[in-house]
């Protein structure tokens, strides 16, 4: 059952990702501009790619994680890990290739679009283990 929670989990972080790229390129031109092309065009990079960082870099430290710390808590530092640490290189080479390769906005958009597909699959992960509450009947 966790793996498919894993798999709704990076749904959810790809469905906000595409979102936020949707909007931005909405948002860029006014509307005049604003095609499915566009929108498949990147979503598709940012869907193949954050896949791709899902399976090889986010679920690894997080399980690595999870055993350092015994557990998911606290859920600051596994959302932090696949946000930022996770992402940083990613973060490093779409700045580098910054006026070489894609503009500043395009670099831009994409280090958010990873940044909120990390954040909430990190988050989305603490929710899948955590442990479930407790309760004492008296």
């Amino acid at each position: 059952m966790k793996p498919l929670k894993l798999f709704l989990s990076a749904l959810v972080a790809w469905a906000l990702g595409l979102a936020f790229i949707s909007a931005t390129l909405y948002f860029s031109s006014g509307g005049a501009d604003f095609t499915m092309t566009d929108v498949m065009g990147f979503g598709v990079m940012a869907v193949v790619a954050s896949g791709l960082l899902m399976l090889i870099v986010y679920l690894p430290s997080l399980y690595w994680l999870k055993r350092r710390r015994s557990g998911v808590e606290p859920r600051r530092d596994f959302v932090l890990l696949t946000g930022f640490v996770c992402n940083l290189p990613l973060f490093i080479t779409l700045v580098v290739l910054i006026n070489r390769k894609m503009s500043l906005s395009e670099a831009l958009g994409f280090i958010v679009t990873f940044l909120i597909i990390g954040v909430v699959f990190g988050y989305g992960f603490t929710l899948v283990y955590r442990h479930p509450q407790i309760t004492q009947i008296s």
